[in-house]
């Protein structure tokens, strides 16, 4: 009779692979879980960057005109036929609204002067002003022939000579302008020599919305 050699080998009873599937059902889980929450976290994260450099273009926009200002008019300087409350002069500088006194310039980019000898220029206004969620700019070119600038009005008003204000920002939930002087004190708008810049953005993401905020300080010229 011919010798047969036992078989030790022994395989996987249905009690240790069920012990496998559910082991292994639970770490999928957990993966899966760790994947969706990395995703939507890198999602959120994307979307208040993306919102983040909105609200810098926004106040790099401002900062642009700053630069070729010469201060803060506590009110607009040239009548506004659109002005607040229908007042031609209703504009005035203060924590919501700011009227920048920006160099005039010609077609070709030069500073028109009222007093070139003492270097003294004329001055268009730029106003900026909160409207609902929307943060407008509007222009209010001076009286001079030379002046490229064009006089702007509400976007529901707007017409071929007179086209809308210019949409800086949306969805602003917080706007503050803050005025300094030279020895760093707040101080009145027409006294600043410095302004301070904060906005707030808003926007909704999924069943939620997300938020951020960018500060800035900005220097005016000697003009």
């Amino acid at each position: 009779m011919p010798y047969l050699k036992k078989n030790d080998e022994k395989g996987f009873t249905l009690v240790e692979l069920l012990v496998v599937m559910i082991v292994m059902g639970i770490l999928s889980f957990a993966l899966v879980n760790f994947i969706s929450t990395w995703m939507q976290s890198s999602s959120i994260a994307l979307a208040r960057a993306s919102l983040l450099n909105e609200a810098q273009t926004a106040l790099s926009i401002i900062n642009n005109d700053t630069v070729l200002s010469g201060g803060v008019d506590q009110t607009n300087r040239w009548p506004d036929p659109n002005g607040p409350g229908g007042n031609q002069f209703g504009w005035s500088s203060n924590s919501q609204t700011l009227i920048l006194a920006k160099v005039a310039t010609d077609s070709s980019g030069n500073a028109i002067f009222l007093d070139s000898s003492n270097y003294i220029t004329q001055k268009d206004d730029e106003i900026y002003y909160l409207s609902g969620t929307t943060l407008y700019r509007r222009t209010l070119a001076s009286n001079s022939t030379n002046d490229a600038a064009v006089t702007t009005c509400p976007p529901s008003l707007a017409t071929s000579s007179c086209p809308p204000d210019t949409t800086i920002a949306k969805g602003v939930t917080s706007w503050l302008v803050t005025y300094y002087g030279a020895n760093n004190t707040i101080v009145s708008p027409s006294n600043a020599r410095s302004i301070q810049l904060s906005i707030t953005l808003t926007a909704p993401y999924g069943n939620a919305n997300i938020s951020t905020s960018y500060t800035t300080r900005m220097v005016f010229r000697n003009d």
